[in-house]
């Protein structure tokens, strides 16, 4: 194709709108039910949070009182870094789990047991139950975080996706921020039997969400699916249901639940490659101090020489995250994820590198610099790095091994949080915290190199479309966002589409002068 097509290609796509896909209509109203049921299923990452970051805020308190079970810097270090332990088998066992039970009677299992554990922690009979109640916990937390992203973004419309998968996250960080405040409130004890709340609020309100309706039909449950349908979008909206239902049905997938299939499907490069993206942030993120910093806030502040008490510092971590979440909310089906998250990678790596640099020097009357410094980066954090890695769990890895591929993801990103967690406070033994925040600095850059290179634009985009967007080099609609930019839609009289077979479309552009181009492609687009 020469320049002129090219040109008139790029006039003609601005005329063309891309299908919605999976979810219908983007345009469509979302129900007060929906929102609610979808509101129940984020908020599950309260708990979470709480788990793995919150709630260790209290043990300077518990290695401070000669009564509890936590005496050494080495029982710090496990209960910090068993959660992460546990969560690799969790997580792995997550994806046969989910296919066996259901991802939302998964989730309200996890509740009711957290809840119990909980209560075990504020009374232990001995170190061992302590440990293994926190261990139990540790598994029902990343049992959620595998399965609340995919199920947000099976029951998510197209066109607040990005903000409903985000509600998670901000879930988290609510977790993570009352972890915090009743650890500085109260003693450890009262603290500890107050989390007890993240766990058992939510359990009932989940057994009134419907189950998934992708899971249903995988199980062949066609009418429980479409009644699963009805409940999220309403009685009036049957044509909606039965479009949506066709969507689901016709995936070649479909009806594919086995653990050896999705290892199948997963050797596809088309749903290999997103899985591994995905998690490449995962893994930079934890390797660039995102977990070091949320568990071991109080033990950084006093190291680095804070004035202010370490505590309070603390809870303003958890605060600034929760308010750059929700920011990002209300946001990012505005302004997009590619943008913000690099933009936010870029800025927790100046702000990291600053930290580290200040330490290294040693400046004097600048005592504030740290904490600032670590305030910028969680601001970075809670608007781009954190929450929209979770966000691609949802939408990037493909249907064909979407529980299997966020089983891999949340199991590889527990290993790495195990072993950084684990070596954290001998690492700063061997090389200085400084140091340690320059290496963090230099690998939150490197997560903005790989979006620049190989991630597409998500937002608005149906999950059908995002699989396709890998299966395949460049497609119609990917074309007219490439070229968009660079051409007069002056130029362009009418577009017209032929269909030569069923899924094989033609394009003919036919500019003001009468002549035409025909440009093949495999994607279906709507004039």
């Amino acid at each position: 194709m020469d320049k002129n097509d090219e040109a008139t290609l790029e006039e003609s796509m601005s005329s063309v709108k891309c299908p919605e896909g999976d979810s219908g209509a983007a345009e469509r109203r979302v129900r007060g039910k929906h929102v609610i049921f979808m509101m129940v299923v984020a908020l599950t990452s309260i708990l979470q949070g709480t788990v793995t970051k919150g709630w260790t805020a209290v043990l300077p308190k518990m290695q401070d009182d000669p009564h509890s079970f936590v005496n050494t810097d080495s029982d710090v270090a496990w209960l910090v870094s068993m959660t992460s332990v546990v969560g690799i088998l969790a997580s792995l066992a997550t994806g046969p789990l989910v296919e066996w039970a259901g991802p939302r009677r998964l989730l309200a299992i996890a509740m009711a047991v957290s809840t119990g554990l909980w209560l075990l922690m504020v009374f232990p009979p001995n170190k061992v139950v302590f440990f293994a109640a926190r261990a139990g916990l540790a598994a029902c937390a990343y049992v959620i975080s595998t399965i609340s992203l995919p199920l947000l973004a099976e029951m998510s419309p197209n066109n607040v996706r990005g903000s409903v998968s985000t509600l998670s996250e901000v879930g988290g960080s609510t977790g993570v921020l009352y972890g915090y405040l009743v650890a500085f409130l109260f003693p450890w004890k009262i603290a500890t039997g107050l989390c007890t709340l993240t766990a058992a609020l939510l359990f009932l309100p989940l057994w009134l969400v419907p189950e998934s309706p992708y899971w249903l039909v995988r199980r062949g449950r066609l009418d429980d699916a479409k009644a699963s349908l009805q409940r999220l979008m309403g009685s009036k909206a049957a044509k909606a249901v039965e479009e949506e239902m066709e969507a689901i049905t016709n995936r070649p997938t479909a009806t594919q639940t086995s653990l050896l299939q999705q290892f199948t499907e997963l050797r596809k490069g088309q749903n290999f490659r997103p899985v591994v993206l995905v998690l490449s942030f995962f893994v930079l993120r934890e390797l660039g101090g995102r977990s070091c910093i949320m568990m071991y806030t109080v033990y950084i502040f006093r190291d680095a020489g804070v004035e202010l008490d370490a505590f309070t510092c603390t809870v303003l971590v958890g605060a600034a995250r929760l308010v750059c979440t929700c920011v990002t909310a209300a946001v990012l089906d505005h302004v997009g994820r590619r943008p913000l998250l690099i933009s936010t990678a870029v800025v927790a790596s100046v702000s990291q590198s600053v930290c580290g640099l200040f330490l290294f020097l040693q400046l004097p009357g600048a005592s504030m610099v740290p904490l600032v410094a670590v305030l910028v980066y969680i601001a970075a954090y809670g608007t781009g790095v954190g929450p929209i890695p979770w966000v691609y769990v949802g939408e990037l890895v493909p249907s064909p091994v979407r529980s299997l591929g966020a089983s891999i993801i949340t199991a590889c990103d527990a290993f790495v949080v195990f072993s950084i967690n684990l070596a954290f406070l001998r690492i700063i033994d061997a090389i200085g915290l400084a140091t340690t925040f320059l290496a963090f600095g230099g690998l939150n850059l490197v997560i903005a190199v790989i979006v620049c290179l190989w991630i597409p634009e998500s937002r608005g985009v149906s999950l059908h479309e995002l699989e396709e967007a890998f299966a395949k080099k460049e497609s119609l609609c990917d074309l007219k966002e490439a070229l968009a930019k660079e051409n007069d839609p002056g130029e362009l009289k009418e577009t017209v589409v032929k269909e030569h077979s069923p899924g094989d479309l033609n394009v003919v552009f036919i500019d003001k002068k009468g002549s035409s181009d025909d440009v093949d492609g495999k994607e279906p687009c709507i004039v």
